[in-house]
Protein backbone atom coordinates (compact mmCIF):
# COMPACT_ATOMS: atom_id res chain seq x y z
CA UNK A 1 0.00 0.00 0.00
CA UNK A 2 1.29 3.76 -0.78
CA UNK A 3 2.57 5.30 2.04
CA UNK A 4 0.85 8.12 0.45
CA UNK A 5 -2.88 8.57 0.77
CA UNK A 6 -4.66 8.44 -2.67
CA UNK A 7 -6.07 12.13 -2.75
CA UNK A 8 -2.44 13.56 -2.19
CA UNK A 9 -0.25 10.83 -4.62
CA UNK A 10 -1.16 13.27 -7.47
CA UNK A 11 -0.79 16.68 -6.46
CA UNK A 12 2.95 15.28 -4.59
CA UNK A 13 3.75 13.76 -7.78
CA UNK A 14 2.34 16.71 -9.87
CA UNK A 15 4.56 18.74 -7.40
CA UNK A 16 7.58 16.78 -7.36
CA UNK A 17 8.15 16.17 -10.97
CA UNK A 18 7.88 20.23 -12.03
CA UNK A 19 10.28 20.58 -8.65
CA UNK A 20 12.56 18.15 -9.70
CA UNK A 21 13.11 19.49 -13.32
CA UNK A 22 12.96 23.21 -11.89
CA UNK A 23 16.18 22.56 -9.80
CA UNK A 24 17.79 20.17 -12.57
CA UNK A 25 19.32 23.06 -14.20
CA UNK A 26 21.57 26.22 -12.86
CA UNK A 27 21.49 28.88 -15.52
CA UNK A 28 24.61 31.40 -14.09
CA UNK A 29 23.99 35.01 -13.99
CA UNK A 30 22.72 37.74 -16.13
CA UNK A 31 21.77 41.45 -15.57
CA UNK A 32 18.76 40.46 -14.03
CA UNK A 33 19.20 37.60 -11.70
CA UNK A 34 22.60 39.57 -10.39
CA UNK A 35 20.60 42.93 -9.52
CA UNK A 36 18.26 40.80 -7.80
CA UNK A 37 20.43 38.66 -5.91
CA UNK A 38 22.48 42.06 -5.46
CA UNK A 39 19.73 43.14 -3.42
CA UNK A 40 19.64 40.01 -1.69
CA UNK A 41 23.65 40.18 -0.76
CA UNK A 42 23.09 43.75 0.53
CA UNK A 43 20.50 43.25 3.02
CA UNK A 44 22.10 40.03 4.74
CA UNK A 45 25.96 40.95 4.21
CA UNK A 46 25.97 44.46 4.93
CA UNK A 47 22.12 45.46 6.50
CA UNK A 48 21.72 47.67 3.88
CA UNK A 49 19.52 48.45 0.52
CA UNK A 50 21.72 50.10 -1.67
CA UNK A 51 24.21 47.59 -3.71
CA UNK A 52 27.15 49.57 -4.06
CA UNK A 53 29.90 46.77 -3.27
CA UNK A 54 28.34 44.21 -5.76
CA UNK A 55 26.63 46.95 -8.72
CA UNK A 56 29.32 46.54 -11.43
CA UNK A 57 28.21 42.74 -12.13
CA UNK A 58 24.84 44.07 -13.76
CA UNK A 59 23.59 47.08 -15.80
CA UNK A 60 20.01 46.69 -14.33
CA UNK A 61 20.46 49.73 -11.50
CA UNK A 62 19.04 52.66 -10.52
CA UNK A 63 20.82 55.39 -9.07
CA UNK A 64 19.30 57.62 -6.15
CA UNK A 65 22.21 60.47 -4.86
CA UNK A 66 25.56 58.79 -4.95
CA UNK A 67 24.08 55.13 -4.21
CA UNK A 68 22.76 52.35 -6.56
CA UNK A 69 20.02 50.09 -6.56
CA UNK A 70 18.51 47.50 -7.77
CA UNK A 71 15.99 48.78 -10.73
CA UNK A 72 13.38 45.71 -10.13
CA UNK A 73 10.33 45.19 -8.01
CA UNK A 74 12.01 43.60 -4.60
CA UNK A 75 9.70 40.80 -3.96
CA UNK A 76 12.04 38.12 -5.59
CA UNK A 77 15.18 39.44 -3.68
CA UNK A 78 13.23 39.45 -0.12
CA UNK A 79 12.13 35.97 -0.51
CA UNK A 80 15.96 34.93 -1.20
CA UNK A 81 17.02 37.04 2.05
CA UNK A 82 15.88 33.74 4.81
CA UNK A 83 17.82 31.29 1.94
CA UNK A 84 20.92 33.41 1.33
CA UNK A 85 21.43 34.42 5.16
CA UNK A 86 20.67 30.34 5.99
CA UNK A 87 23.73 29.55 3.18
CA UNK A 88 25.80 32.07 4.65
CA UNK A 89 25.11 30.77 8.37
CA UNK A 90 26.34 27.54 6.80
CA UNK A 91 29.36 28.92 5.79
CA UNK A 92 28.99 29.36 1.52
CA UNK A 93 30.91 31.91 0.14
CA UNK A 94 30.36 31.62 -3.83
CA UNK A 95 27.71 33.70 -4.73
CA UNK A 96 26.77 31.44 -7.93
CA UNK A 97 26.28 28.63 -5.28
CA UNK A 98 23.64 31.20 -3.69
CA UNK A 99 22.46 31.82 -6.62
CA UNK A 100 21.47 28.37 -7.31
CA UNK A 101 19.61 28.08 -3.79
CA UNK A 102 17.84 31.30 -3.69
CA UNK A 103 16.69 30.61 -7.79
CA UNK A 104 15.46 27.45 -6.19
CA UNK A 105 13.45 28.43 -3.21
CA UNK A 106 12.52 31.77 -4.24
CA UNK A 107 11.45 30.82 -7.74
CA UNK A 108 11.40 27.10 -8.58
CA UNK A 109 9.32 25.98 -5.46
CA UNK A 110 6.22 28.67 -5.43
CA UNK A 111 6.22 27.85 -9.38
CA UNK A 112 6.02 23.94 -8.63
CA UNK A 113 3.43 24.48 -6.21
CA UNK A 114 1.66 26.25 -8.96
CA UNK A 115 1.42 23.23 -11.12
CA UNK A 116 -0.87 22.07 -7.78
CA UNK A 117 -3.16 24.90 -7.85
CA UNK A 118 -4.10 24.65 -11.39
CA UNK A 119 -4.12 20.83 -11.20
CA UNK A 120 -7.14 21.63 -8.06
CA UNK A 121 -8.51 24.46 -10.30
CA UNK A 122 -9.29 22.25 -12.95
CA UNK A 123 -11.26 19.73 -11.08
CA UNK A 124 -12.79 22.59 -9.28
CA UNK A 125 -14.05 23.70 -12.98
CA UNK A 126 -15.32 20.34 -13.53
CA UNK A 127 -12.90 18.60 -15.29
CA UNK A 128 -11.48 15.28 -14.26
CA UNK A 129 -8.48 14.03 -12.88
CA UNK A 130 -6.45 13.08 -15.35
CA UNK A 131 -7.27 16.18 -17.89
CA UNK A 132 -6.49 17.76 -14.96
CA UNK A 133 -3.07 16.96 -14.52
CA UNK A 134 -2.57 16.54 -18.11
CA UNK A 135 -2.88 20.35 -18.59
CA UNK A 136 -1.39 21.63 -15.44
CA UNK A 137 1.74 19.13 -16.48
CA UNK A 138 1.70 20.94 -19.72
CA UNK A 139 1.62 24.27 -18.07
CA UNK A 140 4.33 23.27 -16.04
CA UNK A 141 6.70 21.83 -18.47
CA UNK A 142 5.56 23.12 -22.04
CA UNK A 143 5.33 26.71 -21.78
CA UNK A 144 7.96 29.43 -20.89
CA UNK A 145 7.05 28.45 -17.18
CA UNK A 146 9.87 25.81 -17.32
CA UNK A 147 12.92 28.14 -18.25
CA UNK A 148 11.79 30.88 -16.09
CA UNK A 149 11.16 29.06 -13.34
CA UNK A 150 15.09 27.73 -13.53
CA UNK A 151 16.07 31.82 -13.81
CA UNK A 152 15.91 34.81 -10.42
CA UNK A 153 13.30 36.47 -12.40
CA UNK A 154 9.78 37.83 -11.26
CA UNK A 155 7.69 36.45 -14.08
CA UNK A 156 6.83 32.92 -13.45
CA UNK A 157 6.36 33.83 -9.35
CA UNK A 158 3.80 36.00 -10.87
CA UNK A 159 2.37 33.94 -12.80
CA UNK A 160 1.98 31.03 -9.72
CA UNK A 161 0.65 34.05 -7.29
CA UNK A 162 -2.14 35.13 -9.82
CA UNK A 163 -2.87 30.93 -10.22
CA UNK A 164 -2.70 30.53 -6.05
CA UNK A 165 -4.83 33.26 -5.62
CA UNK A 166 -7.64 32.15 -8.55
CA UNK A 167 -7.65 28.40 -7.58
CA UNK A 168 -8.82 29.63 -3.46
CA UNK A 169 -11.17 32.17 -5.04
CA UNK A 170 -12.80 29.13 -7.66
CA UNK A 171 -12.17 26.43 -5.34
CA UNK A 172 -14.52 27.47 -2.86
CA UNK A 173 -18.43 28.70 -3.03
CA UNK A 174 -17.75 30.71 0.37
CA UNK A 175 -14.04 31.44 1.10
CA UNK A 176 -13.27 31.07 4.59
CA UNK A 177 -11.98 34.13 5.91
CA UNK A 178 -8.13 32.95 6.36
CA UNK A 179 -8.96 31.68 2.33
CA UNK A 180 -9.97 35.22 1.47
CA UNK A 181 -6.69 36.73 4.02
CA UNK A 182 -4.73 34.11 1.70
CA UNK A 183 -5.79 35.33 -1.43
CA UNK A 184 -5.51 39.24 -0.47
CA UNK A 185 -1.63 37.86 0.86
CA UNK A 186 -0.70 36.50 -2.70
CA UNK A 187 -2.37 38.74 -4.56
CA UNK A 188 -0.41 41.61 -2.71
CA UNK A 189 2.95 39.75 -2.61
CA UNK A 190 2.10 39.90 -6.38
CA UNK A 191 3.08 43.38 -7.08
CA UNK A 192 5.77 43.28 -4.52
CA UNK A 193 7.18 40.71 -6.90
CA UNK A 194 6.78 42.81 -10.15
CA UNK A 195 4.62 45.88 -10.34
CA UNK A 196 2.49 44.86 -13.65
CA UNK A 197 1.04 42.07 -11.26
CA UNK A 198 -1.63 44.77 -10.36
CA UNK A 199 -3.28 44.53 -13.73
CA UNK A 200 -4.35 40.66 -12.48
CA UNK A 201 -5.06 41.69 -8.94
CA UNK A 202 -7.56 44.11 -10.14
CA UNK A 203 -9.49 41.60 -12.07
CA UNK A 204 -9.15 39.11 -9.63
CA UNK A 205 -10.52 41.46 -6.90
CA UNK A 206 -12.90 42.19 -9.54
CA UNK A 207 -13.85 38.28 -9.33
CA UNK A 208 -14.13 38.12 -6.10
CA UNK A 209 -16.51 40.84 -5.51
CA UNK A 210 -19.02 38.43 -7.44
CA UNK A 211 -18.60 35.96 -5.11
CA UNK A 212 -18.11 37.24 -1.68
CA UNK A 213 -20.44 39.19 0.33
CA UNK A 214 -19.44 42.44 0.30
CA UNK A 215 -18.13 42.88 4.55
CA UNK A 216 -16.25 39.83 3.53
CA UNK A 217 -13.77 41.47 0.98
CA UNK A 218 -12.27 43.08 3.63
CA UNK A 219 -10.49 39.94 4.91
CA UNK A 220 -8.41 40.11 1.41
CA UNK A 221 -7.77 43.84 1.95
CA UNK A 222 -6.56 42.73 5.37
CA UNK A 223 -4.52 39.75 3.70
CA UNK A 224 -2.49 42.75 1.27
CA UNK A 225 -1.84 44.70 4.06
CA UNK A 226 1.37 43.15 5.12
CA UNK A 227 2.60 43.04 1.40
CA UNK A 228 2.04 46.71 1.03
CA UNK A 229 3.53 47.94 3.86
CA UNK A 230 6.64 45.89 2.74
CA UNK A 231 7.03 47.48 -0.42
CA UNK A 232 6.04 51.05 1.02
CA UNK A 233 9.00 50.66 3.45
CA UNK A 234 11.29 49.62 0.81
CA UNK A 235 10.04 52.51 -1.54
CA UNK A 236 10.69 54.61 1.31
CA UNK A 237 13.91 53.52 2.86
CA UNK A 238 15.50 53.08 -0.80
CA UNK A 239 13.89 56.19 -3.16
CA UNK A 240 11.91 58.65 -0.69
CA UNK A 241 8.92 57.72 -0.96
CA UNK A 242 6.08 54.72 -0.77
CA UNK A 243 4.73 55.30 -4.24
CA UNK A 244 8.29 56.17 -5.53
CA UNK A 245 9.27 53.32 -8.07
CA UNK A 246 13.13 52.44 -8.53
CA UNK A 247 12.57 52.87 -12.58
CA UNK A 248 12.14 56.54 -11.79
CA UNK A 249 15.76 56.53 -11.04
CA UNK A 250 16.96 53.59 -13.69
CA UNK A 251 19.93 54.35 -15.75
CA UNK A 252 18.50 52.73 -18.49
CA UNK A 253 17.13 54.91 -21.14
CA UNK A 254 14.45 53.18 -22.27
CA UNK A 255 13.14 53.06 -19.20
CA UNK A 256 12.45 57.17 -19.26
CA UNK A 257 10.79 56.90 -22.53
CA UNK A 258 7.10 56.46 -23.35
CA UNK A 259 4.20 58.59 -21.47
CA UNK A 260 5.33 56.18 -18.16
CA UNK A 261 8.77 54.51 -17.29
CA UNK A 262 8.94 52.57 -20.73
CA UNK A 263 5.82 52.32 -21.60
CA UNK A 264 4.01 53.30 -24.75
CA UNK A 265 0.99 53.18 -26.99
CA UNK A 266 -0.14 49.29 -28.33
CA UNK A 267 1.35 48.95 -31.79
CA UNK A 268 0.53 45.79 -34.28
CA UNK A 269 3.98 45.24 -34.83
CA UNK A 270 5.16 44.62 -31.21
CA UNK A 271 1.47 42.16 -31.14
CA UNK A 272 2.70 40.23 -34.12
CA UNK A 273 6.20 39.71 -32.52
CA UNK A 274 5.09 38.80 -28.66
CA UNK A 275 2.63 36.30 -30.25
CA UNK A 276 2.92 34.72 -33.89
CA UNK A 277 6.62 35.41 -35.18
CA UNK A 278 10.11 32.99 -34.89
CA UNK A 279 11.70 35.28 -33.06
CA UNK A 280 9.29 35.73 -29.96
CA UNK A 281 5.96 34.53 -30.66
CA UNK A 282 4.39 32.89 -27.31
CA UNK A 283 2.05 30.60 -29.59
CA UNK A 284 5.43 29.49 -31.69
CA UNK A 285 7.05 28.44 -28.35
CA UNK A 286 4.48 27.00 -27.14
CA UNK A 287 1.85 25.76 -29.72
CA UNK A 288 -0.72 24.21 -27.20
CA UNK A 289 -2.26 27.52 -25.85
CA UNK A 290 -3.50 28.35 -29.64
CA UNK A 291 -5.86 25.88 -28.06
CA UNK A 292 -7.38 28.35 -25.53
CA UNK A 293 -9.23 30.56 -28.09
CA UNK A 294 -11.73 27.56 -29.07
CA UNK A 295 -11.28 26.63 -25.38
CA UNK A 296 -12.30 29.59 -24.23
CA UNK A 297 -15.86 29.57 -26.36
CA UNK A 298 -16.75 26.29 -24.69
CA UNK A 299 -16.25 27.63 -21.92
CA UNK A 300 -18.50 31.18 -22.11
CA UNK A 301 -21.09 28.99 -23.34
CA UNK A 302 -21.56 26.97 -20.06
CA UNK A 303 -23.10 29.55 -17.23
CA UNK A 304 -21.49 27.69 -14.52
CA UNK A 305 -17.68 28.38 -16.18
CA UNK A 306 -18.68 31.57 -17.79
CA UNK A 307 -16.90 33.81 -15.08
CA UNK A 308 -13.99 32.19 -15.19
CA UNK A 309 -13.89 32.39 -18.90
CA UNK A 310 -13.95 36.33 -18.54
CA UNK A 311 -11.63 36.59 -15.62
CA UNK A 312 -9.13 34.80 -17.72
CA UNK A 313 -9.56 36.59 -20.92
CA UNK A 314 -9.40 39.88 -19.61
CA UNK A 315 -6.13 39.12 -17.52
CA UNK A 316 -4.75 37.86 -20.64
CA UNK A 317 -5.85 41.07 -22.80
CA UNK A 318 -4.45 43.19 -20.51
CA UNK A 319 -1.33 41.65 -20.22
CA UNK A 320 -0.89 41.11 -23.90
CA UNK A 321 -1.79 45.26 -23.96
CA UNK A 322 1.21 45.87 -21.48
CA UNK A 323 3.85 44.02 -23.36
CA UNK A 324 2.63 45.75 -26.98
CA UNK A 325 2.75 48.87 -25.39
CA UNK A 326 6.45 48.35 -24.17
CA UNK A 327 9.13 50.56 -25.35
CA UNK A 328 11.33 47.25 -25.12
CA UNK A 329 8.18 44.76 -25.87
CA UNK A 330 10.73 41.86 -27.14
CA UNK A 331 12.07 41.05 -23.32
CA UNK A 332 15.81 41.82 -24.65
CA UNK A 333 17.95 38.18 -23.83
CA UNK A 334 14.95 35.75 -23.65
CA UNK A 335 13.60 32.96 -25.74
CA UNK A 336 10.47 33.86 -26.17
CA UNK A 337 7.79 36.43 -24.88
CA UNK A 338 8.80 36.36 -21.43
CA UNK A 339 6.58 39.60 -20.56
CA UNK A 340 3.45 37.51 -21.32
CA UNK A 341 3.94 34.85 -18.77
CA UNK A 342 1.71 35.75 -16.35
CA UNK A 343 -1.26 35.43 -18.84
CA UNK A 344 0.20 31.53 -19.59
CA UNK A 345 -1.75 30.37 -16.41
CA UNK A 346 -4.83 32.13 -17.53
CA UNK A 347 -4.31 30.48 -21.47
CA UNK A 348 -3.82 27.03 -19.78
CA UNK A 349 -7.41 27.19 -17.95
CA UNK A 350 -9.24 27.88 -20.73
CA UNK A 351 -7.52 24.91 -22.40
CA UNK A 352 -9.78 23.25 -20.12
CA UNK A 353 -12.26 23.82 -22.31
CA UNK A 354 -10.64 22.38 -25.78
CA UNK A 355 -13.26 19.28 -26.02
CA UNK A 356 -12.49 15.96 -25.67
CA UNK A 357 -12.59 13.63 -28.54
CA UNK A 358 -10.96 11.37 -31.50
CA UNK A 359 -9.00 14.16 -33.26
CA UNK A 360 -9.39 16.75 -30.32
CA UNK A 361 -7.47 14.56 -27.57
CA UNK A 362 -4.43 13.66 -30.10
CA UNK A 363 -4.30 16.89 -31.23
CA UNK A 364 -3.16 18.27 -27.37
CA UNK A 365 -1.10 15.45 -26.99
CA UNK A 366 0.76 16.32 -30.33
CA UNK A 367 1.06 20.26 -29.43
CA UNK A 368 1.96 19.34 -26.07
CA UNK A 369 4.60 17.31 -26.71
CA UNK A 370 6.11 19.54 -29.48
CA UNK A 371 5.62 22.64 -26.83
CA UNK A 372 7.82 20.42 -23.89
CA UNK A 373 10.50 19.61 -26.54
CA UNK A 374 10.95 23.21 -27.39
CA UNK A 375 11.02 24.42 -23.65
CA UNK A 376 13.38 21.56 -22.53
CA UNK A 377 16.02 22.73 -25.42
CA UNK A 378 15.90 26.20 -24.21
CA UNK A 379 16.48 25.51 -20.42
CA UNK A 380 18.63 22.86 -20.87
CA UNK A 381 20.48 25.37 -23.61
CA UNK A 382 20.58 28.85 -22.36
CA UNK A 383 17.12 30.26 -21.55
CA UNK A 384 18.42 34.04 -22.17
CA UNK A 385 18.85 33.72 -26.03
CA UNK A 386 20.71 36.86 -27.11
CA UNK A 387 18.51 39.62 -28.56
CA UNK A 388 20.68 39.88 -32.09
CA UNK A 389 19.87 36.17 -33.09
CA UNK A 390 16.49 36.65 -35.13
CA UNK A 391 15.52 32.67 -35.02
CA UNK A 392 16.18 31.62 -31.57
CA UNK A 393 15.56 27.89 -32.15
CA UNK A 394 16.82 27.23 -35.56
CA UNK A 395 20.01 29.28 -35.49
CA UNK A 396 21.26 29.59 -31.40
CA UNK A 397 19.43 27.08 -29.28
CA UNK A 398 19.27 23.45 -31.69
CA UNK A 399 22.88 24.16 -33.20
CA UNK A 400 24.10 23.81 -29.40
CA UNK A 401 21.79 20.82 -28.85
CA UNK A 402 23.34 19.15 -31.57
CA UNK A 403 26.62 19.26 -30.97
CA UNK A 404 25.50 18.07 -27.15
CA UNK A 405 26.65 21.64 -26.10
CA UNK A 406 24.11 22.05 -22.90
CA UNK A 407 24.35 24.99 -20.51
CA UNK A 408 26.70 27.33 -22.13
CA UNK A 409 26.14 30.34 -20.30
CA UNK A 410 29.43 32.07 -19.73
CA UNK A 411 28.41 34.61 -17.51
CA UNK A 412 28.53 34.42 -13.74
CA UNK A 413 26.69 35.93 -10.94
CA UNK A 414 29.43 38.38 -10.59
CA UNK A 415 30.23 39.42 -13.80
CA UNK A 416 29.08 42.26 -16.42
CA UNK A 417 29.09 40.39 -19.70
CA UNK A 418 29.34 36.91 -21.14
CA UNK A 419 32.84 36.57 -23.10
CA UNK A 420 33.02 34.64 -25.41
CA UNK A 421 34.74 31.12 -24.94
CA UNK A 422 34.79 31.91 -21.35
CA UNK A 423 34.43 28.87 -18.30
CA UNK A 424 30.97 28.32 -18.33
CA UNK A 425 29.11 29.23 -15.23
CA UNK A 426 25.70 27.12 -15.99
CA UNK A 427 25.11 23.24 -15.33
CA UNK A 428 23.07 20.56 -14.86
CA UNK A 429 22.89 18.12 -12.28
CA UNK A 430 23.89 15.22 -14.69
CA UNK A 431 26.86 17.00 -15.32
CA UNK A 432 27.65 17.63 -11.58
CA UNK A 433 27.41 13.81 -11.81
CA UNK A 434 29.89 13.38 -14.45
CA UNK A 435 28.11 13.47 -17.58
CA UNK A 436 29.01 15.07 -20.70
CA UNK A 437 26.44 16.01 -23.76
CA UNK A 438 23.50 14.96 -24.07
CA UNK A 439 23.74 12.03 -21.82
CA UNK A 440 23.71 14.84 -18.71
CA UNK A 441 19.69 14.95 -19.15
CA UNK A 442 19.82 10.89 -18.51
CA UNK A 443 19.27 11.46 -14.92
CA UNK A 444 16.16 14.30 -15.54
CA UNK A 445 14.77 12.21 -18.03
CA UNK A 446 14.66 9.38 -15.62
CA UNK A 447 13.01 11.66 -12.97
CA UNK A 448 10.28 12.72 -15.19
CA UNK A 449 9.54 9.24 -15.86
CA UNK A 450 9.20 7.72 -12.45
CA UNK A 451 7.32 10.71 -10.90
CA UNK A 452 5.14 10.62 -14.11
CA UNK A 453 4.42 6.72 -14.15
CA UNK A 454 3.15 7.26 -10.67
CA UNK A 455 1.25 10.14 -11.39
CA UNK A 456 -0.48 8.11 -14.10
CA UNK A 457 -0.78 5.46 -11.18
CA UNK A 458 -2.50 7.59 -9.27
CA UNK A 459 -5.16 9.57 -11.47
Amino acid sequence: MSPVSRPLAAPLSLFLLAFGAYGYFYQAGGWNQNSRLDLTRAIVDEHRLAIDTTRRNTGDEAKRGEHFYCDKAPGISLAGVPVYAAFRAAGGQRPDAAAYWVTLFAVSLPVAASVVALFVLGQALGATAARSAGVALAYGMATLIFPYATLLYGHAVVAALLLGAFAILVRAPEPSAGALAAVGALLGWAVVVEYPAALGVVVLVGYAATRVRPARLGWIVLGGLAPAAVLAAYHTLAFGGPTVLPYSFSTQKHRHMGFFMGLGVPHAHALGIITISMYRGLFVSAPWLALALPGAVRLLRARATRAVAVVCLVVTLLVVWLNASLVDYDGGWTFGARYLIPAVPFLAILVLGWPRGRLATPLFAILVAVSAALMLVATAVKPEVPSWIALPLQQYLLPQLWRGELAVSTQSIDSLVAPVGGPRFAWNLGQLMGLRGLASLVPLVVWIGATGAWLIASL
